[in-house]
């Protein structure tokens, strides 16, 4: 088992050091195969945040975080919020197998938002050449847009597994939508949260199936 520690804005800290690894103990029993622990503590201006990455031997990844005015309440804060996830979980995490075969690749950028306003959008139109301005003022002619601003990109592999497993990493990660490799069909699938509860699907369909029937539109 392995166990990460890093302070952000603060210096390090044994006693916090330590105070993490006793409340982690209450995490480490719930499993037999050792562990990839990351802990990171960051203070910015008086809330103090605390938070938990957890990578178990069958692919499996924890999250939790949280951020009070005392890091000691956020790390016991973070690791309960864990914890009734784990035991929420606790048989279907204990006989999850990570499913083989392929994994897609996902591209992941964020966008600069001032570079999709119509502010932006119009100063780029006032630089286009003359001809284009002149198309552009016609009625019928739409206006050019132009390429949004990359602020950074990354890549990662979307994880294969079954749609029920999906949903139970989205909550252990505690995110509102995960994007994975659905082991049924090999292809990018997403899963999100519902404000009432339930969860929506995105995936795509067959060649011949789009567009039939009025579950095509479902979600959009």
């Amino acid at each position: 088992m392995q166990t990460h520690f890093v302070f952000r804005q603060m210096e390090s800290s044994n006693a916090l050091r330590g105070y993490a690894e006793e409340r982690l103990e209450k995490i480490k029993r719930y499993f037999a195969d050792p562990l990839r622990i990351s802990c990171t503590f960051s203070v910015d201006k008086i809330m103090h945040s605390a938070s938990f990455d957890v990578t178990l031997r069958n692919g499996l990844q924890l999250h939790a975080s949280e951020a009070t005015e005392n890091m000691y309440s956020s790390v016991d804060m973070a690791l309960a919020k864990m914890e009734r996830q784990v035991r929420r979980y606790k048989a279907r995490i204990k006989h999850h197998k990570a499913d083989e075969g392929r994994t897609a690749k996902v591209k992941l950028g964020v966008i600069a938002a001032e570079s999709v306003t119509d502010r932006h959008i119009e100063e780029d139109e006032a630089h286009l050449p003359a001809a284009n301005n002149h198309a552009a003022t016609h009625e019928s002619a739409a206006p050019p847009e132009s390429s949004p601003h990359i602020i950074r990109q990354s890549e990662f592999h979307a994880e294969r597994m079954t749609v029920h497993a999906a949903i139970m990493q989205m909550n252990l990660l505690h995110k509102q939508f995960y994007v994975f490799t659905n082991a049924a069909s090999g292809s990018i699938t997403i899963v999100y949260a519902l404000e009432d509860g339930n969860f929506g699907l995105i995936e795509p369909q067959p060649e011949g199936q789009q567009g039939q029937g009025p579950e095509a539109n479902r979600g959009q």
